[in-house]
Parts: structure tokens; C-alpha cells; sequence
């Protein structure tokens, strides 16, 4: 009787994990996976679905941030027009902020600004933060500063400033105030009867500050209140509202009725509906954008290099978003 090794060989075979090949026919080797790499497949596939997981949890905000915040450059624009010569304004203002990367996007900054003021000087240039990148070193306020609004400021422009993230991030903060011409790390001026405060956002909590800012307030006898910061109290963009700056501040500017608040940081433009009697604003497209999104009270978001333009009369206020090819992308009247 002749024996076959075959059977004993297949029954091998299939207990080791060797499959036919998609015919059926023929014991052809295709493939062999034992027990213990099946294991080790599927705890690598464990091991990666808990990475991913992991991920997801760990960078949750960010990415619903990056999905929520996809407005870009403005839809409309228009003409940048001179307002009425008479009255003649109490102030005008020139501000911008987050200025401290000399590119492309801060020389029409500064071009638009220079155009407009040859035919409408500002009285004063008002800088809200992270005046020189990376960090706010006061040996290059020359090249991020002066140099650049050279030509704003050569029209009669006085220049303020206020200190942002990067401008304190290597201990500069004193000293660039000092560079910048400024009495310290929060001031206040008396401009055509209007009251401008410009506080350190960094340190909202600091108790000299909140007692000079409400001395400030609270001494003043001018109609019109603004006050310049870096952190926004509120804000729909990327860095979002500063909770700690809104709890330390609003309070005050709703106590002494400020009429406008200035802010960078986030890196577009945006304008609040008044809260309790308060416009916030965020302008921290002076060298760089970035996407911003819209929440509850905000009237306007968008993301374009620009800056703003700000006059004052007895009545009212108004305030022009300009980009930085000169166009206007936004228009809104503050009344007292």
C-alpha cells in the first residue's frame, strides 16, 4: 500500500494559516500568518487608532479654530473719501498694529498712510504692539519703526505705541518704551480734547496699572475716551478673546464711558457691536494676516493688510478701515 505525505501536509499547512490561492485549485503557498503576528497586527492597529485619538483630543481646539475661522479678504470695498473740511476735527489718528515685520505688506501699510496724510495729516500715529519682531528688541526700533513711518511721522504725526507679546518675550519692554519715546509701559495723552490711555496688556493684572488706569478715567474731563492695548478683550480670531485683559479692563472702560478700544494681536480686522457702550476693535493687520472668524458681537471680521484711520469731531467719530492699496473696507460712526 503506497502513502501519500499530501493530506498530513495540508492538514499542516492550514493549521499554520496557509490559504489556497483564489482558484481553490492547487496547494500553492500564497500566504502564511501565524497566531502570533495576527496579534501583533492587530495591536498595532490598536496602538494607531489610540495615536490618532490621542491627536484628535490633544489638538481639539486648534483644529475646530482652524475650521471656524476661514474669512478672508473683505467682499466690498470703496474709494477712500475726505470727510468735510468743516468742522475741522478735534483729532486724527492713524493707527495700526502688529507692524514689527518689515515686508512687502507694511510698505503699502505705510504708503497708504502717507498718501492719505498729505492731503489729511494725522495728528498723531498710534502703534498697538508687537512693534519689532521676533522680540521686541529696542536696537532695531530704528529699522522696524522710525524707518518705515518715517514718512507719517515727518508730516507731523506724534508717534504712540503700546507693548504687545513679542515686545516683552526677551525682557525688552522698558527699554523699547524708552527707544519708542514713550514715559513707560502705560501713558496717557491729552489730544485735541480727546483722552487716548495706552495700557501694558501683558500684565492686566498689575495693580499700579489698574490704579493708573482709573485715575486716568476717572480724572478726565475730555468727551472722548480711547483707550490702545495690545490683547483683545474681545475677539473671533485665531488668538480669540483675552479673558483675563476683558476681566480686568471692561470694567472700567464701561464704568468711565470709553468709547473705543483699540487691540492687535490677532492678525486681521475686526469691530465689535458696541457692548455696553463700548466698540472694540482689533487691528493687527499692519505686516501680516491671518484667517479670523465672526462671533456673537461682532459687527465686522475679515483679514487683509490694512490700517485704520480715526477722526474725531465734538459729535462724533468715525473710523476707516484702510487697506493697504487705499481702499476703504469698513466705515463706522461712534457717537458719545
Amino acid at each position: 500500500m503506497s502513502y501519500s505525505p499530501l493530506p498530513c501536509y495540508k492538514r499542516a499547512m492550514s493549521e499554520a494559516g496557509v490559504t489556497r490561492d483564489a482558484s481553490g485549485r492547487g496547494d500553492h503557498l500564497l500566504r502564511a500568518t501565524s497566531p502570533a503576528r495576527n496579534g501583533r497586527t492587530r495591536a498595532l492597529g490598536l496602538i494607531l487608532l489610540v495615536s490618532v485619538t490621542a491627536a484628535v483630543i490633544g489638538y481639539r481646539d486648534q483644529i475646530w479654530t482652524w475650521y471656524t475661522h476661514r474669512k478672508g479678504a473683505p467682499a466690498v470695498t470703496a474709494v477712500y473719501e475726505a470727510l468735510p473740511a468743516s468742522p475741522p476735527p478735534l483729532l486724527r489718528l492713524a493707527v495700526a498694529g502688529d507692524t514689527g515685520e518689515v515686508n512687502d505688506a507694511l510698505d503699502e501699510t505705510t504708503e497708504a498712510m502717507e498718501s492719505i496724510g498729505e492731503s489729511s495729516p494725522y495728528d498723531a500715529l498710534l502703534l498697538l504692539g508687537d512693534n519689532v519682531y521676533p522680540d521686541g528688541d529696542p536696537g532695531q526700533v530704528q529699522e522696524h519703526v522710525f524707518d518705515p513711518f518715517a514718512g507719517i511721522i515727518d508730516q507731523g504725526a506724534s508717534l504712540l505705541a503700546v507693548l504687545g507679546n513679542h515686545d516683552v518675550r526677551s525682557g525688552h519692554g522698558d527699554a523699547q518704551m524708552s527707544a519708542l519715546g514713550m514715559s513707560g509701559r502705560w501713558w496717557s495723552r491729552d489730544l485735541g480734547e480727546v483722552l487716548i490711555v495706552g495700557l501694558d496688556s501683558n500684565t492686566p493684572d498689575d495693580a499700579a496699572q489698574l490704579a493708573f488706569l482709573e485715575e486716568s478715567l476717572a480724572s478726565s474731563d475730555e468727551e472722548w475716551k480711547i483707550v490702545a492695548l495690545h490683547h483683545p478683550p474681545y475677539s473671533a480670531g485665531m488668538h480669540g478673546s483675552s479673558e483675563e485683559v476683558r476681566h480686568a479692563f471692561a470694567p472700567l472702560f464701561e464704568r468711565y464711558g470709553v468709547q473705543l478700544v483699540l487691540s492687535g494681536h490677532d492678525h486681521d480686522y475686526q469691530r465689535s457691536e458696541p457692548i455696553a457702550g463700548v466698540t472694540y476693535v482689533v487691528s493687527g493687520g499692519g505686516s501680516r494676516t491671518r484667517l479670523t472668524g465672526e462671533e456673537g458681537f461682532t459687527a465686522e471680521s475679515w483679514s487683509a493688510n490694512h490700517f485704520l484711520d480715526v477722526t474725531v469731531f465734538d459729535d462724533s467719530l468715525v473710523l476707516r478701515a484702510v487697506m493697504g492699496d487705499g481702499r476703504v473696507a469698513d466705515v463706522a460712526m461712534v457717537v458719545p
